[in-house]
């Protein structure tokens, strides 16, 4: 009996000092693992309380902090970690969880340069194990994890190198179940909060023995603000704002992640960018994408829908770049493109030109609507600013591999004038394209600054009606454009660059209902380097002016029905004075060019060599005594008319005209000569006032001095100006750059 009483102290004693073992070891434990934890963690660990559950397997961990690497701030930090485990199993190479909770994380995290302030921790678990690991005979390991959970996490990400904190408030996730040989994905879902209301939530379904995976990702009321540092580092921007709802679902396998598919929906609203002066230059109402599939390891992009409302653009140009290109920083990137040109302009230098891009992408419907362009520029001095709304561009199928796509637009130019557009294109080749553009309603006059600087004239006012068809085959560029101006009125001001007469072209090109009508072909190779599009144009728009200003009869004489060459000149013979049939029509062609073209002033100017007119006079003189005499018209006996002008002037140091004069009578000649000229002018001037008393008609005779009368038979030139312009057409100039 005394033997079995001594048995049973020593078993209840045992016993006593297990369950004291028991009882008093999380304790010690805690005490050593904060006194050791830089040995076995890489830094100083606190913590509250430990208890364990030997029972239950559980393991409670209360307020437990791992400080920074200078032992003074905290690093990582949780309220409670409860993992709720069977031991046991483990003796069958079974890792089973019933249970992990960790509740309050609170992470804190900073990046500066490329370092984070857990490299550390990295290194001091990654360091290699003295003792060679045998991974050969290694059983495979099963586990079942089951009530995976994470409550109100928050985490503070420092990135000192934009200086920018970013905060994750009220992160959660649970995951029901994960194990090793399950047939079924396990669900994972992922909360947390924004701070100012929204938040971001996710649902991850993966099977572990397949690695097939999807997710659900819900994005609620995400500012864009708080990015603002990130995109500062690509854009020179003041400001960044705007809210992101998005719906995503990813699928895939984890073992091919590059292979994953996404599609969802992403709305993005109150978007505003603004650049260093605090100006508005890019932003939106609302932009929603709807993603049929994007494929990044196929390169393949598929968007169903895409709608822009409400969208601004503000863009300003100069010589040298654009505002676009400076804020994103392009300029360094076109500065490349421009190399790279040069690289295939010299074949000494070596080009990559295998790269191929298999790039697909679509997009079912685009719809941009209601949106504003600002469009500036300096090009001439002064500012010129232009207001381009309620934009709206539209297109149903726009893939890269169609062979034909048509996108339509609209626009309301500058609060009045109207622009219709389409533009179709081959996508497999750029260069293959056609566009059709109507602009009706588009006032001139907001164009002045241009047409002061570039001709030279103020723009009152104007309409402008604009059509234009467009093929673009390969390069080669056929345009055929019609431009129709109404009420046009121009004032001549200091001369511009190209000194254009614009303002005698505009009178002249008007029809009789005060309308110009242009036909302007444009002509062109794009393959060509030297040719530029822009200058065709106005190149051929100077040219249409000069020969309009050159050539005005060739737009006079429509008016009234003639033929151009009888508004040039009326002639005549040096014997007649009475204006003849053919005269008379010419007179009655500008007498009626008048009364049409209201506002012209015409010029009839007289040229007449002097000397050939006494000549003419002289010998038709003389032939009348040939006849008296001889009977004999003088026109047809030469010879005989030549013999008895010798009988009669017996010198023969005098050619035979010399002669016929001397015996005409020189003196009497010459004012012969003036009667003829004076007969002329008054006859036409009697003409002309017997038909219309109040015609502006000037008939003047030309200088004696100007080389026009050398050689000339009697003529009146015919000039054309505008009658509040001193300066007739013949002294209209254009200067050629």
């Amino acid at each position: 009996m005394k033997l079995k009483k001594i048995l049973l102290w020593v078993v209840a004693g045992i016993a006593g000092l297990v369950i004291l073992f028991l009882l008093f070891s999380p304790v010690i434990a805690k005490n050593y693992i904060i006194k050791n934890s830089k040995e076995l963690f890489g830094r100083q660990l606190e913590m509250q309380k430990l208890r364990v559950n030997y029972f239950t397997g559980t393991v409670k961990v209360y307020g437990f902090q791992m400080l920074e690497a200078n032992d003074k701030d905290v690093f990582v930090s949780f309220d409670t970690l409860i993992v709720d485990s069977e031991p046991y199993r483990y003796i069958k190479d079974e890792i089973v969880l019933e249970r992990f909770l960790l509740q309050g994380l609170d992470v804190q995290i900073t990046q500066k340069d490329s370092v984070f302030n857990f490299d550390d921790l990295i290194a001091f678990h990654t360091e290699a194990d003295s003792i060679p690991k045998d991974t050969l005979n290694e059983k495979p390991l099963k586990y079942s994890l089951s009530n995976l959970e994470l409550k109100q996490s928050y985490f503070t990400y420092d990135d000192q190198n934009v200086g920018k904190v970013t905060n994750i408030d009220d992160f959660s996730f649970f995951i029901p179940f994960i194990g090793w040989d399950q047939n079924d994905k396990s669900n994972a879902d992922f909360k947390f909060k924004f701070k100012r209301g929204g938040y971001f939530a996710s649902t991850l379904n993966i099977n572990p023995a397949s690695g097939e995976f999807d997710c659900e990702i819900s994005i609620n009321d995400l500012y864009l603000d708080p990015f603002y540092e990130y995109v500062a580092e690509y854009a020179h921007i003041n400001s960044f704002e705007g809210r992101m709802n998005s719906e995503l679902l990813i699928t895939g396998n984890i073992n091919e992640p590059k292979k994953a598919l996404l599609s969802g929906t992403t709305d993005i609203f109150d978007f505003a960018m603004t650049d260093k002066t605090d100006q508005k230059f890019l932003g939106t109402k609302s932009i929603h994408s709807r993603l049929e599939e994007i494929n990044y390891d196929q390169e393949s992009y598929k968007i169903d829908s895409l709608r822009i409302s409400e969208g601004y653009v503000k863009f300003q140009l100069d010589s040298i770049s654009n505002n676009l290109f400076r804020i994103f920083k392009l300029d360094a990137v076109r500065e490349m493109e421009e190399t790279k040109y040069e690289k295939e302009e010299n074949p000494d230098i070596d080009i990559d030109s295998t790269a191929v891009t298999n790039l697909y992408y679509q997009i079912n419907n685009l719809n941009v609507n209601n949106t504003v362009l600002d469009y500036t520029d300096n090009l001439t001095g002064q500012a010129f600013d232009y207001h381009l709304s309620e934009i709206e561009i539209d297109s149903d199928s726009i893939a890269s591999n169609s062979d034909w796509i048509d996108i339509y637009s609209q626009m309301l130019l500058n609060e009045r004038g109207t622009l219709d557009a389409k533009v179709g294109y081959d996508p497999s080749n750029l260069l293959t394209m056609s566009i059709d553009i109507t602009v009706e309603r588009f006032m001139l006059s907001d164009l002045n600054i241009y047409a002061s600087y570039y001709t030279g004239h103020n723009i009152l006012q104007g309409d402008m009606f604009y059509y234009s068809n467009s093929k673009i085959t390969n390069g080669d560029i056929v345009s055929e454009n019609r431009l129709l101006v109404k009420n046009v009125s121009v004032d001549s001001e200091a001369k511009g660059l190209y000194n254009l007469p614009l303002k005698f072209a505009i009178f002249l090109l008007k029809d009789k209902n005060g309308d110009i009508n242009l036909d302007v072909p444009v002509r062109g190779d794009l393959n060509d380097p030297e040719v530029d599009v822009g200058k065709i144009v106005w190149t051929t728009f100077k040219n249409m002016i000069a020969n309009a200003v050159a050539k005005p009869v060739n737009f006079l004489a429509g008016l009234v029905g003639g033929d151009p060459k009888e508004l040039e000149s009326i002639e005549y013979t040096y014997l007649d004075t009475i204006p003849t049939e053919k005269q008379i029509r010419q007179f009655d062609l500008l007498l009626d060019l008048e009364e049409k073209k209201e506002g012209l002033e015409i010029d009839m100017v007289y040229y007449v060599d002097p000397v050939l007119q006494k000549e003419a006079l002289a010998e038709a003189t003389v032939g009348e005594l040939y006849w008296k005499k001889e009977k004999k018209d003088y026109l047809k006996d030469q010879d005989g008319f030549y013999a008895y002008v010798r009988k009669q002037i017996d010198k023969d140091s005098l050619d035979i005209k010399q002669a016929i004069l001397e015996l005409a009578n020189p003196t009497e000649m010459d004012s012969l000569s003036s009667q003829y000229n004076k007969a002329r002018i008054r006859n036409a001037q009697d003409y002309l006032s017997a038909i219309n008393d109040s015609t502006q008609i000037i008939i003047r005779s030309a200088d004696p001095k100007e080389p026009l009368n050398n050689g000339s038979i009697p003529v009146f030139q015919l000039e054309y100006s505008m009658l509040d312009d001193n300066s007739a057409i013949a002294n209209d100039s254009i200067n050629k750059p």
